[in-house]
């Protein structure tokens, strides 16, 4: 079966501060307003202190319903549906919004040649089941011949085109979609005027951290995937945070647990890791550039996680929590996990 666990146990944000304590206690500025909504197959929540928070509210979620919209698989009339309509065909004319979500995501999956990250993974993911829902594990022929047209060369990018060579390739945009919301997100609270003391953004378990700057001590704590509790907490300034795991979408067949995060080297599911946290600035598509990246890291080797780690941390990456297949728990970055007690 599929498991879906709530967005507290996706990963759990607790906002710590004695300085926060007083302030509510001085009943000097506004209470949380808390909104939650579902889209992208997945819980969308939002805290907004300070502002006009429950406009601000709304304005998120329809920018996250914009990006819902724009990039979905299943939703006809989606720039998504259309390019994947025309498989084989030609060219599609895209928004300039469109392609440049696709050129940030063909510039992760460059930093490995799509061996870790490839939106073009779709008609291999559906033959799993994660599609459709219908699991199953298919034998080794269906994958290998389905390879043979899921890899990132099939699409075509231009100034405001995309196309697919192949007419049984497939682009499935679900690994960098909730992040890019996060993006989108930020850039509008930026403007927001009056400015929000605080806004707490959970989708599925990508997270927007944001107050303009004025907050430093963020306090996250990690999912234990394997349990109820949390592994430990980081510490941050205003971010985007994502996290790729096995225990939200899986399905279990003799024993064995199956995610819906497929290796594009191999195509099976990703076994690795458990989870993968990891920790981007508040820059323009850092939010879809961890989203995307977290993939990555999540299909490979300790040993190429740090090698990846090297090579992006130039690029907005502050850090990582990684759980490996064998729950060993290791950070990257300049970033320290902390066992304090959940307040």
């Amino acid at each position: 079966m599929e498991r879906k666990k709530v967005i507290l146990a996706v990963i759990i944000l607790a906002i710590i501060g004695a300085g926060v304590a007083s302030i509510a206690a001085r009943h000097s500025s506004p209470q949380p307003v808390s909104s939650t909504y579902f889209l992208m197959d997945t819980v969308l929540t939002v805290t907004t202190t300070g502002g006009n928070a429950a406009s601000i509210n709304e304005q998120l979620h329809a920018l996250a319903s914009h990006v819902e919209d724009m990039t979905s698989f299943y939703k006809t009339g989606s720039e998504t549906a259309l390019v994947n309509a025309a498989a084989g065909k030609g060219p599609v004319a895209v928004s300039p919004e469109y392609a440049s979500l696709l050129r940030t995501a063909a510039a992760v999956e460059d930093i490995d040649h799509g061996k870790t990250f490839d939106l073009a993974i779709s008609p291999v993911s559906s033959l799993w089941g994660f599609t459709t829902k219908n699991f199953r594990v298919p034998d080794a022929k269906e994958i290998s011949d389905a390879l043979a047209y899921s890899h990132a060369d099939q699409l075509v990018i231009s100034d405001t085109t995309a196309q697919l060579r192949d007419p049984r390739a497939r682009i499935d945009l679900g690994g960098i979609a909730k992040g890019y919301s996060l993006d989108v997100m930020e850039q509008y609270l930026a403007t927001v005027k009056p400015q929000p003391k605080q806004v707490v953004v959970n989708f599925g378990g990508n997270l927007l951290l944001y107050s303009g700057g004025r907050k430093t001590n963020w306090k996250v704590g990690i999912q234990d995937p394997r349990g109820a509790g949390i592994i430990g907490y980081v510490t941050t300034g205003d971010a985007f945070v994502a996290t790729s795991g096995d225990y939200e979408r899986y399905f279990e067949k003799d024993g064995k647990r199956y995610c819906h995060i497929i290796n594009p080297s191999t195509g099976y599911p990703c076994s690795l890791n458990q989870s993968v946290t990891l920790i981007t600035t508040i820059e323009p598509m850092h939010g879809a550039y961890g989203d995307a990246l977290g993939k990555s890291f999540f299909c490979s080797t300790a040993q190429r996680q740090r090698s990846l780690f090297d090579a992006v941390r130039s690029q907005g990456v502050v850090g990582a929590v990684i759980v490996d297949a064998t729950g060993t728990v290791f950070t990257l970055g300049p970033i320290a996990l902390t066992q304090e007690s959940r307040p």
